[in-house]
């Protein structure tokens, strides 16, 4: 392994030629251009078409609330309105009154479909009070309480009047699109760090921090004054940070996969997997202090080595596609420290199934989804890939069959190990009934559902390439 920084923003790759396709997947369609997934959408819209909209509104309803869970190690539990706890799995539905709480092992991520995320330490416990999102499909409002432990939430830029609030203990952080970590402490204090753009603290009195800014508060709601943030060998969502910065160059942002690690100490090992479809892959090793290595393992089992013991520990790799291991060594740790991987490819944002037997890529761009629909002869229907995410996709539909006009939006998201979506606007004859809709979803059971594939999605994220906007599903099998 090349150990050094990541260089200059390179030429992307080319897309590896897909298999030919074959039956499987979700309702076993063959892949095609548009993928699986392409198959369900175009079929979903055709029976919208036929006035079927409420049966199939109702039959693909699945969960209650915008919100996933994804468990990263265990234990994990879930718990509703103050009930007992279960273990919780990763793609479970989180609905309003939901409460999720990390063992000393466990790490855990809460995703919202627009692609906001509150990542979970060890030793953490979280309720999420309201969930709701825009008709567009933009987060309105997110209120999650606290009770104790670490989190990081980075939230998706949100429109006007929208919020997204953390309350710790006798505090509460409220931001409108930004990344930030709340630390609620036993004895009930509280630490709030901003390292991207500025979040409204309210306790006794509000003060606005802003990045790369920490601010103290005690167990009564009382402000401390707001000072830089300070080196904190505990705390490993500073290194998450530095880590993404280190892979970021070269790298396509949807790409990223953050791995922490809570304590490692002198003689132990940690192993972090990456499935990547980009012919270059970038790594990184983040820790406080002392000396830990870092190995990487490609596609072909060779090994790739540093010595480096210097806070990040960097490295590529034009190995191709597929299945990457890395190992972290602590060398000299006394007492144990966390860590973080990350690691991101070069995958091009260009229209084409991957499929490798380990690592699958399915796409959908405008460009393909016009000449799908051209070539099966539909008319009076579009559907679209809005905007650009790194961690969720946006489709838009808008038919006008025998006079009927209809339009609705849907976000995907990966409520892994399936395919995670919500509808989020839906308007018929041009008058808004997303809500008189929703309402009827979710007395049936749901308003957000999730769709089975024959591989486990990683990653679910938007770009804008040679086909235009472009949605883009990432995964790996076995």
């Amino acid at each position: 392994m090349a150990v050094q920084q990541p260089p200059a923003p390179a030429t992307p790759a080319s897309t590896p030629t897909p298999p030919a396709a074959k039956k499987g997947g979700c309702a076993g369609c063959s892949m095609g251009c548009l993928g699986c997934i392409g198959v369900v959408l175009i079929l979903i819209v055709l029976l919208v078409g036929g006035g079927y909209f409420f049966l199939v509104a109702q039959a693909q309803a699945g969960v209650a609330s915008p919100a996933a869970l994804l468990v990263a190690t265990t234990p994990v539990d879930v718990g509703h309105n103050d009930g007992g706890y279960k273990p919780g799995r990763s793609g479970q539905s989180l609905d309003t009154g939901s409460s999720v709480r990390t063992g000393s092992t466990g790490h855990a991520t809460i995703q919202f479909p627009d692609g906001s995320l509150m990542r979970m330490s060890p030793d953490t416990t979280i309720t999420i009070q309201a969930a709701q999102l825009t008709n567009s499909g933009n987060l309105k409002s997110a209120t999650i309480q606290q009770k104790i432990g670490r989190t990081l939430a980075t939230v998706q830029k949100l429109a006007g009047g929208a919020t997204f609030s953390v309350g710790g203990h006798s505090v509460s952080a409220e931001v409108r699109g930004t990344e930030f970590e709340v630390l609620v402490r036993p004895d009930q204090s509280n630490q709030i760090k901003v390292f991207d753009g500025s979040v409204r603290v309210s306790g006794q009195t509000t003060v606005t921090l802003n990045a790369n800014q920490q601010i103290d508060v005690d167990r009564n709601g009382k402000l401390g004054p707001p000072a830089a943030i300070q080196p904190d060998k505990t705390d490993p969502f500073a290194l998450s940070r530095q880590c993404a910065n280190a892979v970021s160059s070269g790298a396509s942002p949807g790409t990223l996969q953050i791995t922490t690690g809570e304590n490692l100490a002198t003689g132990q090992t940690a192993e972090v997997g990456y499935n990547a479809s980009g012919d270059l892959v970038f790594v990184a090793l983040c820790y406080p202090g002392s000396f830990m290595t870092l190995s990487v393992f490609d596609p072909q089992g060779r090994e790739h080595s540093s010595r480096n013991g210097t806070s990040p520990v960097t490295g590529h790799l034009s190995t191709g596609p597929g299945r990457y291991r890395a190992v972290v060594h602590a060398i000299d740790v006394p007492g144990g420290e966390p860590y973080v991987v990350a690691f991101a490819s070069n995958a091009a944002c260009t229209p084409g199934n991957v499929d490798t037997g380990s690592v699958v890529r399915e796409t959908l761009s405008n460009s393909q989804l016009q000449q799908s629909l051209s070539e099966s002869g539909a008319s009076g229907i579009s559907i679209q890939v809005q905007g650009v995410s790194s961690t969720s996709a946006r489709l838009y539909y808008y038919s006008n069959i025998g006079g009927t006009e209809i339009s609705w939006t849907i976000d995907f998201y990966a409520a892994t190990p399936n395919l995670g979506w919500v509808l989020t606007q839906i308007t018929i004859r041009g008058i808004n009934v997303t809500t008189q809709v929703m309402d009827r979803i979710t007395s049936a059971g749901a308003s957000v559902s999730s769709i089975p594939t024959d591989y486990v999605v990683d990653r679910v994220y938007s770009c804008v390439g040679s086909g235009g906007n472009m949605m883009v599903i990432e995964g790996h099998r076995g």
